[in-house]
């Protein structure tokens, strides 16, 4: 038989003790603080800032970008008034601020597909031209380069494998 049928079922509380206990109830001030601390701030600066924490005369806060970081410390003792007139049993003398970037998700954009570049068109035949005046090695490089061009212009270009590069390069 399993075990977990016989034993008598505890019944389900909203209760926690120990560590999870402590911070499931910090966790339910700082959400309660939270709309307080918003009133605290102007309206421009309300939904780029969270309020984190307080202790040790100290409020820390989270930032969304370096703006919003700057605009806290030009404030910072008109925040820390009304922190203490809201909340005189937990005062602050000093505000730690962090800035932790968060983007808001967009809708995924189409992939916009490039163009090909349009190369001038003799611009292969000047390259088979002046290959026929270069050295060997060079003229085999300049040909391959009007021979890519030419593709590209056609639009049939690929890129080439490792092995196709290297069979190349042998020739």
């Amino acid at each position: 038989m399993n075990d977990k049928r016989q034993r008598p079922q505890r019944p389900f509380t909203l209760r926690h003790s120990g560590n999870v206990g402590s911070i499931v109830q910090y966790a339910r001030l700082l959400r309660e603080r939270q709309p307080a601390w918003n009133a605290m701030l102007d309206l421009e600066i309300q939904d780029h800032t969270w309020l984190v924490a307080w202790s040790d005369n100290t409020l820390q806060v989270l930032c969304q970008s370096p703006v919003w970081h700057a605009w806290l410390r030009r404030n910072e003792k008109k925040v820390i008034k009304r922190w203490n007139k809201e909340f005189p049993e937990d005062p602050v003398q000093h505000i730690q601020s962090s800035i932790r970037y968060w983007h808001a998700q967009l809708p995924a954009q189409p992939r916009v597909q490039k163009k090909p570049e349009i190369y001038a068109d003799q611009a292969a035949q000047t390259l088979k031209q002046s290959s026929k005046q270069m050295a060997p090695d060079i003229a085999r490089a300049m040909l391959r380069l009007a021979e890519t061009l030419e593709k590209a212009q056609a639009g049939e270009a690929t890129k080439l494998s490792a092995k196709e590069k290297g069979a190349e390069l042998s020739e």
